[in-house]
């Protein structure tokens, strides 16, 4: 071996190896020379040169599959790679260093320039020192044969990755909720791989997601959960009460309440979620401890972390700009715009299949003397607990708004008069009874009046007419000393 390294020249051209190894050999350096790409395989993983530059347009196979082929094998992937390209072909450039080459000369080069890289390369490669001695150790004679299986190994192996990116990267085009994108998520996973259960956490958010990929029980996604919540404590996510975090499953159709028959205990497998160099959520799937599930989970988990990462990061960010627009700032319910659109809704449909609804009208009783004496910041707070509080109060299906200043909104669908009454005097109560924060260790008592009408009454031709019925009701609440409910049927 030369005293400087020994480098493997492929290259088809016989003036270009002939000047080539002439540069080499005068500084130092022990030269082979492979005529073709299949050769030039075959004698890479045979001698284990210290590097090997390579032509890109060569026999039998190109230049750039070569260099694909030995930084995927643990054997050489240490091997520094350099492609010649010619001066003309840009793209011989792009499809080098896709493929890994670790730098590229254009042909006509100048001898130092050459030289200069090689030295670069071969000082750099000192890190890799331990492996190197490792694979030379390992060290076989190769056939054509098992050079080319090895090729096609890796083009099937391309075209699965592929797929599965191509499926992945499906996801980013399409404008659904975010939690249909998360189940979308799991269900690509689902036809790479065998698993029982999913979950996906975002951090920030205090949000988590949880998919049954199989029939499970409650205690199972509750184990799961807990095992997620456990995960990405070891990314530094802090939490107060775990219990207080917003568990969504989305496909409870599959859960019921039974508890499991005595299983062995799942594998986890996890990746973070990184995006702009910060872990924003973690992906966890259980599967069965088999070794099958602990190889290939990991895999294809790592190889579509990144195009994940992005994907639900926009679908998140295109959440929250959405829920932006239709929620209040401060009180994070609806706001007014967008509770006309519903209201809007809600009237075209009861006009159409002769359905009822209600609506009530909510005002905080006395809150510019709360504003006044206390503060506005402090105002502020008792909006935010009284949005809370109603919500409370309320079915899933209702929905409440902030209508403006210290009123609120709520409409009832499917809702007669007397039951939607009933409804505001237990928003009544609870709000008599809610014991809000105190300002300046002193307690601060808040009630609130509510007007209410339904629909279809008499007098109501448009939307309109329903919020002045409201509205009329309400008033009536205040003139009858407030903390009450009053109707216009």
């Amino acid at each position: 071996m030369g005293k400087k390294g020994h480098v493997l020249l492929a290259d088809d051209n016989k003036l270009v190896v002939k000047v080539t190894s002439s540069i080499l050999e005068q500084a130092g350096y022990e030269v082979d020379v492979a005529w073709d790409g299949i050769e030039a395989a075959v004698m890479a993983f045979s001698l284990l040169p210290d590097l090997m530059i390579l032509d890109i347009e060569m026999p039998k196979i190109k230049g750039y599959q070569v260099c694909r082929l030995l930084k995927e094998d643990q054997l050489t992937s240490w091997m520094p790679v350099i492609v010649l390209t010619g001066r003309e072909h840009q793209s011989d450039m792009f499809w080098g260093l896709k493929a890994g080459a670790d730098a590229y000369i254009t042909k006509g080069f100048k001898p130092e320039h050459l030289l200069d890289k090689v030295d670069e390369l071969l000082s750099q490669s000192g890190e890799y020192e331990e492996q190197k001695v490792l694979s030379r150790k390992r060290k076989k004679e190769v056939s054509e044969d098992y050079v080319i299986d090895k090729i096609t190994d890796l083009l099937d192996r391309k075209l699965y990755e592929t797929t599965i990116l191509n499926d992945i990267a499906s996801l980013s085009g399409s404008l659904q909720d975010f939690p249909e994108t998360v189940n979308s998520v799991f269900e690509i996973l689902e036809k790479l791989f065998n698993y029982n259960e999913g979950s996906l956490l975002f951090l920030a958010e205090q949000e988590l997601y949880l998919y049954a990929n199989h029939s499970c029980s409650r205690e199972t996604l509750e184990e799961l959960a807990e095992e997620t919540m456990r995960t990405a404590i070891g990314y530094a996510w802090q939490v107060s009460d775990a219990s207080l975090i917003e568990r969504v499953i989305l496909n409870e159709d599959r859960v019921d309440g039974t508890s499991p028959e005595k299983q062995p205990k799942p594998a986890y497998v996890h990746i973070p979620l990184t995006a702009h160099k910060t872990v924003i959520g973690v992906l966890v799937v259980s599967g069965p401890p088999t070794p099958a599930f602990r190889r290939d989970a990991p895999v294809i988990l790592n190889l579509v972390s990144n195009e994940l990462t992005m994907i639900l990061d926009n679908a998140r960010l295109y959440e929250g700009a959405k829920r932006m627009a239709i929620t209040d700032g401060l009180t994070k319910i609806y706001n007014h715009r967008f509770f006309q659109e519903l209201f809007e809704k809600e009237f075209k449909r009861a006009s159409r299949y002769n359905t009822t609804f209600s609506l009530i009208m909510l005002d905080i009783d006395l809150f510019k003397r709360l504003n006044d004496t206390y503060g506005h910041l402090y105002g502020d707070e008792i909006l935010k607990d009284m949005a809370s509080l109603v919500k409370g109060c309320l079915r899933t299906m209702d929905i409440l708004a902030r209508y403006g200043g210290e009123e609120f909104a709520i409409l009832l669908p499917e809702t007669d008069l007397e039951d939607a009454v009933l409804t505001a005097d237990r928003i009544r109560m609870a709000v008599e009874n809610h014991d809000f924060p105190p300002s300046k260790g002193k307690a601060v008592g808040v009630t609130v009046s509510q007007g209410v009408t339904s629909f279809p009454s008499s007098g109501i031709e448009k939307r309109s007419d329903i919020v002045a019925k409201a509205d009329a009701a309400l008033y009536e609440a205040k003139e009858a000393g407030r903390n009450c409910v009053r109707f216009r049927a």
